[in-house]
């Protein structure tokens, strides 16, 4: 076999954690081949026309990651594929490590983005717009003048730059109380006000999400305000996440990575040297209906797309612990999901706001909304029976995603218990219509799609790193000793709507660093091995070809090299 099938990294599965690793390997002068049994990118992150969505249910139903998938119907919608609908739908906060990676990569060139423009909560059995700015708050009349001091307090104290732990107000247990009554007893918020907060503003997940990280997250968000604009998030066009791995996955492509999509991996044989003391394992991948073997030093892999039937116990396997916090720290977990088209628009506006419409110009004047996103605190429907919070995204044609006068609603909450999604989800879909119908009657859904989707961390463990799972993200393996060589990379964790963007960016450059590592300490190993071999003293100069092999070994500086300027290529 020629040097084409050669690669020192091989990655496995397109998800967005997966994209980003292989980008920033490509970009740092690994050569990486990045394989997906799926004819599509993004994993399970993936963004699909609606006949591939379609197709994706039909065949998902014996998929450990999703169960329980329900289709209206099966029929063609008119300009499917004019449709992207996205599996694990996600907002972006505008400063954040994802945002960081789109730029520094230069990935922000191939994608378009567009301001999430209103964000609501679904309180006292109507609908609350939730203020943008300082001045929306002063302007709101359903907010007394002494909430709306409170209210300012606890904003300038959340978005202040000191640490919240060295902060009079988190003293004691508090920083583990829950976040609502850390509110109330605090700073002196309503019931309503501070379940706002907790669900629309820092987009918590349950009533037990403890104070301080929901702090933190909350003071992300508000400093992601006003850097595009009045919102905090941003939303991908061409349906978000799966198009984002998309845009990575070309970055890759263009420094060099090399993509076999639609072709299962048929066998992986590890190879060993003569002296296994000293031995650098080297994998042998066989894919289904693909002529050539390829090789490699390392895999990364997504857990759920890793094939660990066909490796058996010969593999010194490292599953890397999340970089990034799941909010409440709840693993395992499920979430609940809908889909579901609708070709009429929606519009959130309150009582008052829609009263106040009225008495200016005569008649009702609903704004259309395109995107935006919309909250049910737990317990907040009487006729629903979810312990978490439910969140509704609403994308329109300013998405990219949907074809002229047509959206969809994207329905989520995490769920403990086995429970069948549409029976949960659907009395939340229906409030939703039916408040934010433009007429007296609800809109009537052209589609709709519910399923469960389940991550759980994996069990895989060796003698070689048992260790280092539970104590470390960057295990020390020192010279000599069993390396891994098969990295796992985190699975997208329970996160809010904001976060699962940036967790997958901060993941992936855990994974890049822990794989850098590793493929340093083969480099040498092979090194030391090929002078034993020779009877070569270490201090002898090198021949042309151990010299290239060197330069290999080049410190690697950042996660991200500079991007190139094309502008200046060309001159």
């Amino acid at each position: 076999m020629d040097n084409a099938g050669i690669f020192d990294v091989i990655v496995i599965g397109t998800g967005l954690t997966e994209s980003i690793t292989a980008a920033a390997f490509a970009k740092a002068g690994f050569k990486v081949a990045h394989l997906d049994e799926n004819v599509y990118y993004g994993g399970d992150e993936a963004s699909l026309s609606f006949e591939e969505y379609i197709n994706w249910a039909i065949h998902a139903k014996d998929s450990t990651q999703f169960s329980s998938i329900s289709l209206s119907s099966s029929d063609a919608l008119p300009n499917s594929r004019q449709y992207s609908i996205s599996l694990s739908p996600s907002v972006i906060p505008a400063a954040g490590p994802l945002i960081s990676s789109l730029v520094a990569s230069g990935v922000s060139r191939y994608g378009g983005f567009r301001l999430v423009e209103q964000v609501a909560v679904y309180s006292n059995h109507e609908v609350k717009t939730v203020p943008g700015s300082k001045e929306d708050i002063f302007k709101d009349k359903t907010i007394s003048l002494l909430d709306k001091r409170r209210l300012m307090r606890f904003l300038v104290f959340a978005s202040g730059d000191e640490d919240f732990e060295a902060r009079t107000e988190l003293e004691g247990a508090k920083a583990d109380m829950p976040f609502v009554e850390f509110l109330k007893t605090t700073f002196s918020l309503d019931q309503e006000m501070a379940e706002t907060i907790t669900y629309a503003l820092s987009h918590c997940v349950s009533p037990s999400d403890k104070a301080l990280s929901a702090l933190r997250r909350l003071r992300r968000y508000l400093r992601s305000a006003g850097r595009y604009g009045h919102s905090p998030f941003l939303i991908g066009q061409y349906g978000s996440s799966g198009e984002i791995a998309q845009g990575f996955c070309r970055t890759a492509a263009v420094a060099g990575c090399v993509y076999i999509l639609g072709k299962e991996i048929s066998s992986i044989t590890r190879n060993r040297n003569f002296d296994e003391s000293q031995s650098t394992p080297t994998y042998t991948l066989t894919l289904s209906d693909f002529p050539e073997t390829i090789t490699c030093d390392l895999i990364v892999s997504s857990e759920s797309r890793f094939p660990a039937g066909l490796l058996g116990n010969t593999g010194d396997i490292l599953r890397i612990p999340p970089a990034f916090p799941a909010a409440g720290g709840e693993i395992p977990f499920t979430i609940a999901r809908g889909v579901c088209i609708i070709d009429q628009p929606l519009s959130f506006v309150s009582r008052q706001e829609s009263s106040s419409s009225e008495e200016g110009d005569g008649q009702e004047s609903r704004p259309t909304l395109d995107t935006g996103i919309f909250v049910f605190p737990p317990s907040s429907l009487s006729t629903g029976a979810a312990s978490s919070a439910v969140t509704v995204l609403v994308v329109g044609e300013g998405t990219m995603s949907v074809p002229k006068g047509k959206w969809i609603l994207y329905l989520s909450t995490s769920i403990n218990t086995a429970v069948s999604p549409e029976q949960l989800l659907k009395p939340y879909l229906d409030m939703t219509l039916s408040l934010s119908s433009s007429t007296d009657t609800s809109i009537i859904p052209l589609f709709t799609s519910f399923y469960l989707q389940t991550t759980s961390p994996s069990s895989y463990t060796t003698s070689s790193t048992k260790s280092s799972l539970n104590t470390s993200s960057r295990p020390d393996h020192s010279f000599g000793s069993s390396l891994p060589t098969i990295l796992l990379s985190p699975a997208p964790p329970n996160s809010p709507l904001p976060d699962s963007g940036d967790a997958a960016a901060v993941n992936a450059e855990a994974v890049f660093w822990e794989a850098v590592k590793a493929l340093k300490s083969i480099k040498a190993s092979k090194k030391l091995r090929k002078t034993l071999e020779d009877q070569v003293p270490p201090t002898v100069i090198r021949d042309e070809e151990e010299e290239e092999e060197e330069e290999e070994l080049v410190e690697i500086e950042s996660f991200w090299p500079p991007v190139v300027n094309e502008e200046d290529d060309e001159e």
